[in-house]
């Protein structure tokens, strides 16, 4: 029976400490861990959790810190009271049960060794894995970032290790379509989660990209997101038998589109009050803002982002949306610093002679002597004179190193590189060409009748040149348009002539594609998907998969103008612009479906337009003015707004084209203009940082040498067979795992009933999306490393060692202890005291033989021993296990405080070392947020002071009895 001021232990969660009862209902039980400031509700049925009582002689801790021996125990109301004896001062007091410690060391194998709960051998061996695999996966720094499935991207794993160590992260991603920004997104949540920093999440999209968020986090991160919408959050409203309830509250990672916020401002509030940890907002660029006014959309994510700890924004690169938009978002991230347009304008320029020298640096040229004072001023804090003259030695390492220190230097004190990251597909290289094919066609005479009379009418719009179908149509609604358009005509000789080849067709309208699908297969049986905005999100994801099935889809998918916003074909490499988009920002989004990191050929853009029309003209703008087609062009859209009266004349009047060839020449020259401006200044700075380097290229290969490592295999592959997971080998390095009826546990974590296909191989899981990639930051590895360990699995046993340089009958008693800190989540003290198991080997008389005898040598000479002589040996054999164990106890108390102090080294010289540099930074750099380094001055002394309360615990002990035979 529960009763309030009872201590429990959680089975599931050991490293909670010791749970004080708060509360308790006929159906729930609420506990509270005070060391872990975590508090759990379950119900009294099904409670996970162990009654603690100590009886006499028992050693326990007072919450102020002092520790007594147990005289005698009395229950008053179900509730212990401890007549004790203290260790300090020797005098008796009574403890409380509910006075009693936070911090517990309550594991006893040795109880069940003497109860007969005797386990195999071989799960013994398993556990004291799984304690060292948990061990090195808490320290790894690969730790969130190796388990994704995609490919291992340099500049994607820096920017996502350097973010997402960060307390409480605001960056800006501003990577140009097709370098990833959702994954990078991605692996910075999922660090965070890890760390303990984000439980609760709050990601915002356009409604069209909600869906392909929910599979990219499930997919890729085996993150579980919940789609919120009005239909859902309806269902929390106020009704008869309960009161109203916030839906936000009701899951911790949660999806919705900003519109759906707008459009119903009470979930907008209720979001507010959500008390989320991390906010993710994509295409945040549509926030519009501008020194005098801002839009709705934008105050509301401003609201959130003042709430939530953590912002990441996803956005185009800012040449394409000015600086005003650009400072606009900066602005959303730390609104203290920047505070006004105007000084953020000025600041900017300061950077353009560090620029400069930057640029020189990476040329590897001699630094002029205004550079040399640019460098010294930025850098005042330190002296580079050194660095500055060991650029004119001869020695080439040196000179490198110095170099190389002085950009890196330059880098981290320069402006908003903290804030924002951004790569260019120029700076990641390693892109295919686009190629641009130009089809011109006649105009039939049922569209230019069409205008014509259109005209005659008085009712022609400027528009109506571009889309003389839809004029066409609006005459004649009843007769097929694609009977008589040469566009058609083209594209099904095309597709015939290339039926191996995936096609991408984007239109302006859903009319027609919907209407090309249907042309397609009435006239030639060609297979075709259609994509547009009035499918539901579900249609949506089942016309991408028929397109992207290699073997019986779609051909050719055919999307309206919303198939440009977000959705990813790089499996293709053929796109069909059936209607040309009407800006620069929408041509590079439609190409940038297909020329995306990941594509491996050449991307193949086809343009048929009629001649002597709109389309042909601004098709010939933008390939001979912008070169968009076969280039980025960052500056697109300002080229479009400068240039855009001109244009318009031109488009308004496409047969009137005097003057149209040196308007293009003067095009193309403003954007070289504008393009030489980009490589110069504070990109080239940017994009070193964002980059990586050389830090970047290791961090891809660390990842890929842990990728399918023999460690991982042997002991997952164990974990199935010990937990009883049938295994079939299927070749091609994969397999399948299925449920059993006799699995030591009813449910294995991640394991479906139908089973699930798994792989060890980066290669093979990016080819099946339905295969399973395992690594070690795969819920299936670490759950299943978790149900071993908070589980009595293994962690008693009883075994042969057969060697017959040993007497016959030589008892070993193999002990592994953890130390471990049951502390805040938020301090992450994992990273420096992770649950550490230490092994001791005792001989009978007490001699420690686990450095002379490592497990892996010891554990291929040992056989098993059946459970009945097992049961009849420890019974024998009782009292020098006890004596043992008193001789274990003194033993490990030297060694642990050892692995403590480490800890408690690493935390100060981790710490220290991040808080030194960030308090030097701050001096020059004003992205250094003062409420970072005040969290972080907190977390460095609180880190201290709970590694002092680390303890230790018995958790499994093996007998050894050695034979002959």
């Amino acid at each position: 029976m529960f009763v309030v001021g009872q201590r429990w232990l959680s089975e599931s969660e050991n490293e909670l400490g010791l749970g004080v009862i708060t509360e308790v209902t006929n159906r729930t039980v609420q506990i509270a861990f005070p060391a872990a400031d975590e508090e759990r509700i379950y119900a009294v049925a099904t409670a996970p959790l162990t009654r603690v009582l100590f009886n006499k002689g028992d050693s326990v801790k007072h919450v102020d810190g002092w520790q007594a021996e147990v005289i005698d125990i009395m229950l008053n109301n179900l509730t212990a009271l401890y007549l004790v004896k203290r260790l300090d001062n020797g005098e008796e007091a009574v403890i409380k049960e509910w006075e009693l410690a936070h911090q517990i060391s309550f594991s006893k194998p040795q109880d069940r060794l003497f109860m007969a709960q005797i386990d195999r051998s071989d799960r013994f061996a398993l556990r004291y894995q799984a304690l060292q695999h948990q061990q090195a996966q808490f320290q790894s720094p690969l730790r969130g970032l190796r388990g994704i499935r995609a490919g291992l991207i340099p500049h994607q794993l820096h920017i996502a290790y350097e973010v997402g160590r960060r307390i409480h992260p605001r960056v800006l991603l501003a990577d140009e379509v097709g370098l990833g920004k959702t994954i990078e997104a991605g692996m910075i949540l999922q660090q965070q989660i890890f760390a303990g920093r984000a439980d609760r999440v709050l990601i915002i999209v356009p409604e069209t990209l909600q869906h392909q968020w929910l599979v990219e986090m499930l997919r890729r991160f085996n993150l579980h997101f919940s789609l919120f919408d009005e239909e859902r959050a309806a269902d929390f409203a106020e009704t008869e038998e309960r009161a109203a309830s916030n839906p936000f509250e009701s899951e911790n990672l949660i999806i919705c589109s900003l519109d759906w916020l707008i459009t119903h401002p009470q979930r907008g509030e209720q979001a507010l009050n959500g008390q989320f940890d991390m906010l993710i907002v994509d295409e945040a660029h549509h926030l519009a803002w501008s020194p005098d006014s801002a839009s709705r959309e934008y105050l509301l994510v401003e609201r959130l982002a003042q709430r939530i700890p953590s912002v990441l924004l996803l956005t185009a690169t800012p040449e394409q949306l000015g600086q005003e938009s650009h400072f606009a978002r900066l602005k959303l991230l730390d609104a203290n610093r920047f505070y006004d347009y105007h000084s953020f304008l000025a600041e900017q320029q300061n950077y353009r002679p560090v620029a400069d020298a930057v640029q020189t640096l990476v040329a590897d040229k001699p630094l002029s002597a205004v550079e040399k004072t640019a460098i010294s001023d930025l850098l005042e804090e330190q002296d580079v004179e050194p660095l500055l003259k060991a650029l004119q030695t001869t020695n080439a390492v040196e000179k490198n190193n110095a170099r190389q220190a002085l950009i890196n230097n330059l880098i981290d004190r320069h402006g908003t590189s903290r804030v924002l990251f951004r790569n260019t597909r120029q700076g990641v290289k390693s892109f295919p060409h686009r190629v641009y094919h130009e089809v011109r066609l006649d105009m039939p005479s049922q569209y230019a009748n069409a205008l014509k009379v259109l005209n005659l009418l008085g009712e022609s719009q400027p528009q109506d040149l571009f889309y003389p179908k839809q004029v066409f149509q609006k005459l004649n609604p009843d007769t097929k348009w694609w009977e008589f358009d040469p566009r058609l005509q083209w594209l099904t000789t095309f597709l015939k002539n290339h039926r191996d080849e995936k096609v991408l067709v984007i239109c302006r309208h859903a009319a027609t594609a919907i209407q090309l699908e249907q042309a397609l297969r009435e006239k030639e049986g060609i297979r075709a998907a259609v994509f547009h905005e009035k499918m539901s999100i579900i249609e949506r994801d089942r016309a991408a998969a028929y397109f992207a099935n290699s073997e019986q889809g779609a051909q050719v998918l055919l999307s309206s103008s919303i198939g440009s916003e977000g959705r990813n074909f790089q499996f293709a490499a053929n796109l069909v612009l059936f209607n040309l988009p009407d800006n620069p920002d929408l041509l590079e989004q439609c190409i940038g479906r297909l020329d995306r990191i990941g594509q491996s050929r050449d991307i193949q853009i086809h343009v048929p337009c009629f001649s002597q029309t709109p389309q042909t003209v601004l098709a010939d703008w933008y390939h001979q003015g912008l070169n968009a087609f076969e280039e980025t062009c960052p500056m697109g859209m300002a080229l479009f707004t400068k240039c855009g009266q001109k244009l318009q004349n031109f488009l308004q009047n496409p047969t009137a084209l005097e003057g149209f060839d040196d308007f293009l020449k003067d095009t193309a020259k403003q954007r070289e203009q504008l393009k030489a401006e980009l490589e110069n200044g504070r990109d080239r700075l940017l994009e070193l940082n964002s980059n990586g380097g050389d830090q970047a290229q290791r961090l891809a290969r660390d990842i890929a040498d842990e990728d399918a490592e023999i460690n991982l295999v042997n002991f997952t592959l164990k974990l199935f067979d010990i937990i009883g997971v049938e295994q079939e080998d299927l070749g091609e390095r994969s397999i399948v795992i299925s449920p059993t009826g006799t699995m030591l546990v009813p449910d294995f974590p991640g394991l479906k009933e139908e089973g699930v296909t798994v792989t060890f191989d980066r290669d093979i899981a990016l080819a099946r999306e339905d295969v399973e990639f395992l690594t070690w930051d795969h819920p299936m590895v670490r759950n299943g490393i978790d149900l071993v360990l908070s589980n009595d699995i293994g962690k008693t046993a009883a075994c042969m060692l057969v060697n017959k340089n040993l007497p016959a009958g030589t008892l070993l008693l193999e002990l592994v202890y953890v130390v471990e800190s049951q502390s805040p989540k938020g301090l992450q003290l994992n990273r420096f005291l992770p649950p550490t198991p230490v092994r001791l080997l005792l001989d009978v008389k007490g001699n420690n033989l686990a450095n002379n005898v490592p497990f892996n040598i010891l554990e291929k000479q040992l056989k098993p021993m059946g459970k009945a002589l097992a049961n009849q040996i420890v019974k024998k054999v009782r009292s020098n296990i006890e004596k043992l164990l008193k001789t274990a106890d003194s033993k490990i108390a030297e060694q642990a405080s050892h692995v403590i102090e480490r800890a408690k080294w690493q935390a100060s010289q981790t710490l220290g070392d991040e808080l030194a540099r960030l308090n030097a930074l701050k001096t020059v750099n004003k992205n250094i947020r003062q409420d970072e380094i005040d969290a972080l001055e907190q977390i460095a002394e609180q880190s201290q002071i709970e590694l002092d309360k680390a303890t230790w615990r018995l958790d499994s002990l093996r007998l050894i009895v050695t034979n002959h035979a």
